[in-house]
């Protein structure tokens, strides 16, 4: 096994096929990357080249990439992902529905004997009913039904003479008597119809009052929501239809800490203003190894024979 190198202290040993900065003039240390290629030299594929030390002037995670649940951009990723899965699982159930129409009508019999069916599938044109005419009752001539029609005529006026003539005014009269009709704040009510231009006045003036402070309150609420600033330090409280998840997803390792000791962070912002030459990248020291040919040929204990299970 190969000697292990101290990564951070090994300025003599340099990272396997690592390329060294190239001195253009001085103080100015280039990488290879960088300096104008040779035209007649072979092509390389073309690599985009991570730099960690490179980081932007002011760190912001990208969009839905937050590991920290009260950033914003994690919030929308979130709620849009709670709104897609609420719409996959109404069309789901959508399709439920469908599918399982009429699964709890329970059926008895076999349609191929059944007539109740057959004539329900049977297309046949509707008759018309034929309405009955009123018919003369045997035995009864013309002249006896004009006669039975003059008596009903008579019985009705009858009725009508036998109802009271009441007055309009004995009718008011009965109705101020009944004390339960009367109105509990009469003499308020005929002040007020006196006075209705004042009291508009006065109710669209509480209203426009009651209508700013609503405004108010949203206004204080839409502050509450926005991101608050505390020098370098920026907060976004937590939006209100989606809440964190306690599980995080995906794999910690990849995760970057936003902050180690106030040291480090004043290093790194050194290095990203060039103030301080940037730490060199350990990136080389893992070297890419070819896979064997063929198959590759553990050695196993054996048991025996194991039956075959179905699991």
């Amino acid at each position: 096994m190969s000697k292990l190198r101290d990564l951070w202290s090994g300025a003599d040993e340099r990272a396997v096929n690592a390329p060294k900065p190239v001195r253009t003039s001085r103080g100015w240390n280039v990488p290879p990357e960088v300096l104008p290629t040779k035209p007649q030299a072979p092509r390389k594929r073309k690599c985009a080249y991570v730099r960690p030390n490179n980081r932007a002037a002011v760190a912001l995670p990208h969009p839905g990439q937050s590991y920290n649940p009260r950033d914003d951009d994690h919030q929308k990723a979130l709620l849009k992902a709670v709104k897609h899965l609420e719409k996959k699982k109404r069309d789901h159930e959508r399709v439920v529905k469908f599918l399982t129409r009429g699964r709890d009508q329970k059926y008895n019999g076999s349609l191929s004997t059944d007539e109740t069916w057959e004539e329900e599938v049977k297309e046949r044109p509707e008759k018309k009913k034929k309405k009955a005419r009123k018919t003369v009752k045997e035995g009864v001539q013309e002249g006896d039904s004009n006669v039975a029609k003059k008596e009903e005529d008579k019985k009705k006026k009858r009725k009508k003479k036998d109802k009271k003539k009441v007055s309009k005014a004995s009718l008011l009269a009965t109705k101020k008597t009944l004390p339960h009709r009367r109105h509990p704040k009469r003499d308020i009510v005929l002040n007020e119809v006196d006075h209705i231009e004042e009291i508009a006045a006065q109710h669209a003036k509480r209203e426009a009052k009651r209508q700013a402070a609503r405004e108010k309150r949203r206004l204080i609420k839409r502050e509450g929501m926005s991101i608050k600033s505390f020098g370098r330090h920026h907060y976004t409280p937590l939006s209100l239809d989606v809440a964190p998840s306690s599980n995080l997803v995906g794999s910690l390792r990849h995760l970057n800490g936003s902050s180690v000791h106030p040291i480090t962070d004043r290093m790194k912002s050194l290095e990203e203003r060039n103030l301080v030459p940037a730490r060199m990248r350990h990136v080389y020291n893992k070297r890419k190894v070819l896979k064997p040919k063929g198959e590759v040929r553990v050695k196993r204990e054996t048991f025996g024979v194991i039956p075959e299970t179905s699991f």
